[in-house]
């Protein structure tokens, strides 16, 4: 179970330097328009390190947190694949600002719905 934390850690990494690159490849017009892609994209997996980061320094992080932060960003990278690679259009880039905001959106509703899973799991085993 320990390996969960680094490799959830290491995936998210890797989907920020996923989404860097699909704003790459999309070849904005300018580079203020591929720094504010690019910072857009990245912000969810920073907002949500950072909330592993200060939730494991203060009382530890739960399992179920890494889980959901591994779940919501391998949907985010499928969501930019399918956008830029497999059914490209003209409005590409509305898709792709919707990305960052489908996972924050992910992210509320996938927390406390694995908590309360976790809660529930763990008071049946005490009962039996």
């Amino acid at each position: 179970m320990k390996i969960i934390k680094p490799l959830t850690f290491i995936l998210m990494a890797g989907a920020a330097c996923f989404s860097v690159w699909t704003v790459s490849i999309a070849k904005p017009t300018s580079v203020g328009a591929f720094m504010f892609f690019a910072t857009w994209l990245v912000a969810p997996y920073v907002i949500f390190i950072a909330a592993l980061i200060v939730q494991g320094s203060k009382s530890g992080a739960p399992l179920q947190w890494f889980a959901v932060a591994a779940l919501v960003t391998v949907a985010g990278m499928l969501m930019l694949a399918v956008v830029m690679f497999w059914h490209k259009d003209a409005q590409g880039a509305i898709a792709i600002l919707l990305v960052p905001l489908f996972q924050g959106i992910a992210y509320v509703v996938l927390l406390p719905l694995a908590l309360w899973v976790s809660r529930n799991a763990r008071g049946q085993e005490r009962a039996e």
